[in-house]
């Protein structure tokens, strides 16, 4: 079967397609929905996580997602304590068939959901099960991808870590005439300031190789303030940013040394991996008209 656009079954191995994690909730109540009769009864219960708020934000987001987006009726957590007395059993997410189903039939419940949270690859995998009760079957076995957000993180009491400093080198080439490119080379340094604000410096140097008539040779110092706009993973310093620089050009054209000033916008994007990160990015300014190239370096 091919994959939804927010989805996909499980079966053996199955296809995922990022969301957060609300949307995965709200896809997991249309699709317990699907497989129950209307009015019916079910229970969910606490998922199994990281952390005991992780596993009651599900089912309670669950169970609201259900409410809204179909006629089932969900027994309530109230009605879990009870049974959970009897059965000397602590709602945790980590619950046997057998123990499922004994629930079911002490709540009247037709269908049992339950499931877990796990970790995979700097995102999650909501694995979401829901037991019928007369025949001990599966009406539900499906795997959902969600994305890693600061929700999420907070949710499992992540602390999160936050680079604020970065250093790397920087590979471009840049147009500095009509006619010719120059390859470049440089060093950049920039520490956070905030979420998405950024100071930093860095330094270019850059040949006219193809330049025949002269030869030239150009150092640019700069400094910067980079603005992050968009950060797909709600991580800080991450994402789409504009950034603004300003310093000196430095000449050596054949042996006359001249400079002047420099000044520019970058448009990028940082892709961070633990505490590396690779940033495409596109500049134009003066005296340079544009550039193309990529940083890559450390966070700390």
């Amino acid at each position: 079967m091919p994959c939804r656009t927010h989805t996909a079954f499980y079966d053996g191995g199955g296809c995922f397609a990022k969301q957060t994690l609300d949307d995965a909730l709200i896809l997991v109540s249309k699709d317990i929905a699907e497989r129950c009769e209307k009015r019916e009864i079910i229970a969910v219960l606490d998922f199994k996580t990281d952390s005991e708020d992780m596993g009651a934000y599900i089912s309670s987001q669950l169970t609201t997602m259900i409410f809204e987006h179909s006629t089932l009726q969900v027994v309530t957590r109230q009605h879990m304590d009870k049974v959970e007395k009897e059965l000397d059993y602590q709602i945790s997410g980590v619950v046997s068939d057998s123990t499922a189903l004994s629930i079911c039939e002490r709540l009247g419940a037709k269908k049992i959901v339950f499931g877990s949270l796990e970790e995979l690859d700097n995102q999650y995998t909501l694995q979401v099960k829901m037991l019928a009760v007369e025949t001990g079957a599966y009406a539900l076995f499906k795997k959902y991808d969600v994305s890693r957000s600061s929700r999420t993180e907070q949710l499992l009491h992540h602390a999160a870590t936050i680079y604020k400093s970065s250093l790397g080198i920087i590979l471009e080439a840049n147009k500095n005439s009509i006619s010719y490119v120059s390859p470049a080379v440089g060093l950049s340094f920039d520490y956070s300031v905030t979420r998405r604000l950024s100071l930093g410096v860095k330094a270019l140097a850059s040949y006219d190789a193809f330049e025949k008539d002269n030869t030239i040779y150009t150092v640019e110092p700069l400094v910067f303030v980079r603005w992050y706009a968009v950060s797909p993973t709600g991580e800080p310093s991450a994402g789409l940013f504009v950034e603004a620089q300003g310093g000196a050009a430095i000449l050596m054209v054949n042996s006359d040394l001249k400079s002047t000033g420099s000044t520019g916008l970058s448009l990028g994007f940082r892709i961070p991996t633990g505490n590396f990160y690779v940033e495409p990015l596109l500049r134009g300014g003066y005296p340079y008209m544009f550039g193309a190239g990529v940083g890559m370096g450390f966070r700390f």
